[in-house]
């Protein structure tokens, strides 16, 4: 199924794509004398001011393009004026032709001039004018896509075991409830750096775990968002020295965090600390620097990781896109020590974030606990039952949480979901978290290192008589 959007490529580069002459859906001969001018706004026919011949006669008006003729009806374009002067209707299957409007139409099915896999291969290097990533790109055209779409849930639910077995203590069988809180804690703070500064937050956690905060939190009980950033930013290596270069409001905040740090000093032995090179900077979002990400981490610590109560099967990042984690009033209008405010303070924790930490790390090590619960708890009643010998069994409230996991929307706005659109599902978006995950290991694990006779894609095409290339060396 080629989708509007490419339709629209081959009407306007018809001389390479379509058949001449070319025959209207009764029988008609058709003549294209000019396209007409792209509509790129909203509301209104695909093309506007296009000529066309039908039987040497020259007509002037619109030109509309659906993938069936019943999305005339389905848009309701029979009760809107714009559509008044369409003249043509161009579809892409020749099915139900009597459901679009009383005009003539064009079944693109029917007069392409290039075989199936020709036309998506020269009308990619078109769209996006680059060589394709998937190496059984445009071959993966001949798989159904209903069984492309079940390769991707499949690889999805993996993805997730993936992401449960995370939460498992390395190298250990007993996994124990505080094991696991220092898990989903370093978990959480690995997602904080992104892909960038992902080795320096896993070490700050390494070097401030929660027995840490949760000393911190007795000690200073008054104003503990400071010195839970002071804590961080000391750690980190990122509290600067004040400079004339500062305006005052951030000399002053300096004062304070280094006030603070020095006293954290006194009463807590850091045999380590990290540097500013340790850091990366270049090519990141003034919105995602490292040092909002520490005062966001400063937030998590207050309002959750120190506590003696914490824990994550209960409030832990489960209110939704506007959880609130109290506030960082420097941090939201800053990106660093030297930049000026911003007119407008921004949230520290945006929804992607938040979801894919929520999908990532919290949702993950629940179902994780209910599997260790489940090995202390069952049947032979031993405790300490390894949690990957029963990784197997899924108990309803495991079927629960990963049905509210896969059937989440995805919000992840990663490049490799673009390449999965354009290359393996013909255009179509991923839309739920199974699929959106599962399209992450099968590009990663799969499509990155040439194992395409390992993928079930690749399989069937090797049974089609597809030769794959060489493996990546």
């Amino acid at each position: 199924m080629i989708p509007e959007y490419l339709q629209r490529e081959i009407w306007k580069d018809h001389e390479q794509f379509l058949v001449r002459p070319l025959v209207l859906a009764d029988g008609s001969p058709l003549a294209i004398l000019d396209v007409g001018r792209e509509n790129e706004h909203r509301g209104g026919p695909d093309f506007l001011g296009a000529r066309i011949a039908i039987e040497g006669v020259a007509i002037s008006g619109d030109v509309e393009l659906h993938t069936t003729a019943n999305g005339w009806q389905e848009h309701k374009h029979h009760t809107d004026a714009r559509y008044s002067n369409v003249v043509l209707h161009v579809v892409l299957s020749g099915e139900d032709v009597a459901a679009g409007p009383p005009v003539p139409t064009l079944v693109l099915a029917s007069n392409l001039a290039l075989d199936r896999t020709s036309i998506w291969e020269a009308l990619f290097r078109r769209v996006y004018d680059r060589s394709p990533e998937l190496p059984c790109f445009p071959h993966n055209l001949l798989v159904p896509m209903r069984y492309k779409r079940k390769v991707l849930d499949s690889f999805g639910e993996a993805r997730l075991d993936e992401l449960v077995d995370r939460v498992a203590v390395p190298d250990t069988e007993i996994v124990t409830e505080a094991a696991m809180l220092e898990r989903v804690y370093q978990l959480t703070m690995d997602a904080l750096g992104y892909s960038q500064n992902r080795v320096p937050f896993r070490e700050l956690s390494s070097l401030v775990p929660l027995k840490r905060l949760r000393f911190v939190r007795e000690s200073f009980p008054e104003n503990k968002r400071l010195a839970f950033e002071a804590l961080f930013f000391g750690v980190a290596g990122l509290l600067d020295k004040t400079s004339n270069t500062f305006d005052a409001e951030a000399n002053e905040y300096l004062i304070d965090l280094q006030s603070r740090w020095h006293t954290l000093q006194v009463s807590i032995d850091f045999p380590e600390t990290l540097a500013e090179n340790d850091w990366a900077f270049f090519r990141i979002r003034p919105a995602n620097s490292p040092r909002r990400r520490l005062a966001l981490a400063a937030l998590l610590a207050e309002k959750y990781f120190s506590r003696p109560d914490w824990n994550f099967r209960d409030d832990f990042f489960a209110s939704g896109p506007n959880l609130e984690i109290g506030e960082s009033p420097f941090w939201e209008r800053r990106s660093s020590f030297a930049t000026p405010p911003l007119a407008e303070a921004q949230s520290l924790l945006g929804e992607e974030r938040h979801s894919a930490i929520w999908l990532n790390v919290v949702l993950p090590a629940r179902i994780a606990q209910v599997r260790a619960q489940d090995g202390l708890h069952g049947q032979n009643g031993r405790s300490g039952q390894s949690m990957r010998s029963i990784s197997s069994i899924q108990s309803i409230p495991e079927k629960e949480l990963r049905k509210t996991w896969g059937e989440s929307r995805t919000r992840a706005s990663a490049e490799y979901l673009d390449v999965i659109r354009q290359e393996l599902l013909e255009g179509e978006g991923v839309v739920n978290v199974r699929s959106e995950q599962g399209a992450l290991l099968l590009k990663r694990n799969f499509c990155d290192k040439a194992r395409c006779s390992e993928c079930p894609v690749g399989s069937r095409l090797t049974e089609k008589g597809w030769k794959p290339p060489g493996k990546a060396i």
